[in-house]
């Protein structure tokens, strides 16, 4: 096949979404189909990759947005390809794959995060009158009001449910593919590194929660840190909360002085090897308001890593099978937040859980991912050359 796809920046390390589209573009020109992307910014450059430069407006971010959307959607048309990828920053694709999900769904249960009336109001009408929300939005439903609507993949049976309440499409036109993971890379076998980190940020046997986030109010960070009062009001500290990521600290180290957590508190910043942190810790928890698939809860997973999260994370939908127990419903309820935490530290527990996890990533590895993909591809594909074979046809005749 000849395919492309675009998104901004090129880059396993920008985020989730960019590190899904490097292994994928990896994987495909591995396979032999001649792969073309076009990008703001790159750092792969990998074997069969053709790169095409998308120059945007720099500023303001809204602008830089929609450049970018029009300019790489004009030039995948202009490609002639046999399938285009669109991730949701462009205005039409023959395969949609929404990884942000459903920007509708995003703005009203990320408002969660603001549990003051005076801040909620601020933020909701901030977003109302911000020019980058209207544009996001804009790009996101472009290919919904298409006059050929393309094959939907939902990244999660979470992000599937938002696409039919909020575009009212045909359940049929949608396909649930979740994310996968690398289970080599994020493995129990990472273990091995337990005393590594641990003695890196001054931690000895203590029960250690891990924290991975970039955006520290969207996942949750705030009520994670009042849950640990719980856990001192029973009788469970010493415990260690280890973060991991880029975000401004000052606001959550005064919430943990305030709470009488300060000690509890670990700030790592961020890691080209978060395999270690997963080794390092014994419970993930994510108290995301809105996540369309973690990539952190199902590498957590995979590394033998119990999980609590919401209900508001896509990636929920794989923990439903056999940790359904460990999901919360309100990521604002840090007394539920405490109690698992709790129930987790029975050792007992916590190797069953360990297993269960693991098992459960194994079925959601790169490998069937790919399969997954390539099928949805292959049928595009398909039915594109029978299209073409018609036409030819009806051209002769004539």
């Amino acid at each position: 096949m000849k395919f492309a796809t675009a998104i901004l920046d090129f880059s396993r390390r920008r985020g989730g979404a960019e590190r899904y589209v490097v292994d994928l573009c990896t994987r495909m020109a591995k396979e032999g189909h001649e792969v073309h992307v076009y990008a703001e910014h790159w750092e792969e450059e990998g074997q069969g990759i053709h790169l095409h430069r998308v120059k945007t407006l720099s500023f303001p971010k809204s602008l830089r947005l929609l450049s970018f959307a029009i300019k790489a959607t004009r030039e995948m048309k202009k490609g002639d390809y046999d399938v285009t990828l669109g991730v949701g920053n462009t205005l039409e694709a023959n395969v949609l794959q929404p990884h942000g999900g459903v920007h509708r769904a995003w703005f009203w249960r990320s408002l969660r995060a603001y549990n003051n009336p005076i801040m909620w109001t601020m933020k909701y009408l901030g977003r109302v009158l911000s020019f980058k929300q209207w544009v996001s939005g804009w790009i996101e439903n472009a290919p919904y009001r298409g006059k050929t609507l393309p094959r939907i993949i939902a990244i999660s049976d979470m992000v599937k449910q938002d696409i039919i309440r909020w575009y009212k499409i045909p359940e049929e036109k949608i396909t649930i593919v979740y994310n996968g993971v690398d289970i080599e890379r994020f493995h129990p076998r990472n273990r091995q590194f337990r005393d590594e980190v641990r003695k890196r940020h001054g931690i000895g046997e203590e029960f250690v929660i891990l924290f991975v986030s970039n955006n520290f109010r969207m996942k949750g960070l705030g009520f994670l840190i009042k849950a640990l009062v719980h856990l001192k009001k029973e009788g469970h500290l010493p415990c260690k909360l280890l973060i991991l990521g880029r975000d401004r600290r000052d606001s959550y180290l005064r919430l943990a002085k305030r709470m009488g957590v300060f000690k509890q508190i670990v700030f790592a910043g961020s890691t080209d090897e978060p395999e270690k942190y997963y080794g390092a810790a014994d419970l993930l928890v994510h108290p995301t308001f809105y996540d369309a698939c973690s990539l952190t809860v199902l590498e957590a997973l995979a590394s033998g890593l119990p999980v609590i999260t919401t209900s508001s994370n896509g990636a929920s939908g794989v923990m439903a099978q056999s940790l359904d127990w460990l999901i919360i419903s309100d990521p604002r309820d840090e007394k539920k937040i405490g109690q698992k935490i709790i129930e987790m530290m029975n050792p007992e527990t916590l190797d069953e859980s360990s297993r269960r996890a693991r098992r459960l990533a194994e079925r959601y590895s790169l490998e069937k991912n790919w399969h997954s993909m390539e099928d949805v591809f292959q049928k595009h594909f398909q039915r594109s050359e029978k299209r073409n074979e018609r036409s030819r046809s009806l051209e002769q005749t004539l």
